[in-house]
């Protein structure tokens, strides 16, 4: 009997375990997300040395998460969802000792730099089994016509996490700035003991008999599922360079204090994340849309959201720019990582997974230091570049559509 039946009757528990796996992960990374630049700040560390830390880390997340997807399929997504979040839980407590050792004068400078980016590094290569072992878990006991629908309902833990993360930060953030991010050790580790007595396992699989049933196409390879990957990076890119910049725009910009700036990104991106949920829970979750149509809808909604934010002159501005951006984001991963999955061969499947679940990733290998060096030039320059970055994606993704439409039809 197929795996997929066994879990058939569980599988609404099987999401609920997968979604509180994923939004712990997903409260922490949006909890340093915020808190980031106010910590570099409070230790005298540059916007180059914070984006330094990012990008670098996302790099070995993006590799992680390719060769942990792969690595998943033979040992079981359930054991590797558990070395990803251990991981987390570990990588999570070096990170914020590396700071406190620099808030408290032990180290500075170089020292605290190269501390604080080899303690994230590490954390990203064992934290990067995470996404895969659970967006693969997902895949596999989904249908072809559920899998929007079931990838959606795994990855709108990241827009709860985004919600509960800056207001969690900003909430413990007057008890120092690294109270948040000790206290997200204990998060994951609650998720942790969640997936290991609730999580079904799911036998291994290879990827012909996950996919088999699943997936029409013929197994033959096409490069079509990785113009989706590549503008899902791209999305993620432009986030990036967004959030890289945020932090440090509200306290040029706004002349306010690192402690303030972290409270006041933290809301903006808490607004982001209420719409890109509306929208999860609602249009993609349970109106009749198809990933095409939501594709052409987000795309031109994330360039028009960061384009308010560069002609921002008030906060009530840029919070409006940041809901438009999570209505985008909302239908714009879900959409985007469903086409890629669905247009690939059975031979792909494993291999786009895993690179799907580290578009985030690779996102912010190039997001961060871009932000950082055009922050140099004019503070929301950054914003702009995301906004061309989005049309000239949106246009890629609309030509492609229509290609695959007339070909369907011929």
């Amino acid at each position: 009997m197929p795996s997929s039946s066994r879990l058939q009757p569980s599988s609404a528990i099987v999401f609920r375990v997968l979604f509180c796996a994923l939004l712990a992960t997903s409260v922490g990374q949006s909890v340093m997300l915020a808190t980031l630049p106010s910590m570099g700040r409070e230790a005298n560390l540059s916007e180059f040395h914070i984006a330094t830390i990012m990008s670098s880390s996302a790099l070995i997340f993006a590799i992680g998460t390719n060769v942990w997807s792969k690595i998943a399929r033979r040992a079981g997504f359930k054991r590797i969802l558990i070395v990803g979040l251990a991981g987390y839980s570990a990588g999570t407590f070096a990170f914020a000792s590396a700071w406190m050792a620099g808030f408290s004068g032990i180290i500075s400078g170089t020292n605290l730099f190269l501390a604080l980016l080899i303690s994230r590094s590490l954390q990203s290569t064992i934290m990067s089994a995470t996404p895969p072992s659970a967006v693969g878990y997902a895949v596999a006991i989904s249908s072809a016509a559920g899998r929007v629908s079931a990838i959606s309902k795994v990855t709108s833990a990241s827009n709860v996490g985004q919600i509960i993360g800056p207001a969690y930060a900003g909430l413990l953030v007057g008890f120092g700035l690294l109270a948040p991010l000790y206290s997200i050790v204990i998060l994951t580790m609650l998720a942790l003991i969640l997936v290991v007595f609730k999580l079904p396992v799911l036998p291994p699989q290879s990827s012909e008999e996950q996919t088999q049933s699943q997936n029409a196409v013929e197994d033959n390879p096409t490069r079509l599922p990785y113009i989706f990957v590549a503008s899902c990076v791209c999305v993620f890119a432009a986030m990036a360079m967004m959030q890289q910049t945020m932090g440090f725009f509200f306290i040029d910009f706004y002349a306010k204090n690192p402690v303030e700036a972290a409270q006041l990104v933290g809301f903006a991106m808490m607004m982001s994340a209420v719409t890109s949920l509306t929208v999860q829970f609602t249009v993609v979750q349970k109106a009749r849309i198809s990933k095409e149509s939501m594709m052409s809808i987000a795309l031109p909604l994330l360039s028009l959201a960061y384009l308010v934010l560069f002609l921002q002159k008030s906060f009530t501005v840029s919070y409006l720019g940041m809901a438009i951006m999570g209505v985008g984001m909302g239908m714009a991963y879900p959409s985007l990582a469903a086409a890629a999955t669905t247009y690939c061969s059975p031979s792909q499947q494993s291999s786009i997974t895993g690179l799907i679940t580290a578009t985030t990733a690779m996102g912010y290998i190039v997001g961060p230091p871009l932000a950082a060096t055009l922050y140099q030039v004019n503070i929301a320059l950054p914003f702009a570049a995301a906004s061309i970055l989005m049309a000239l994606i949106s246009s890629v993704v609309l030509i492609t559509l229509r290609r695959i439409k007339q070909s369907a039809d011929h």
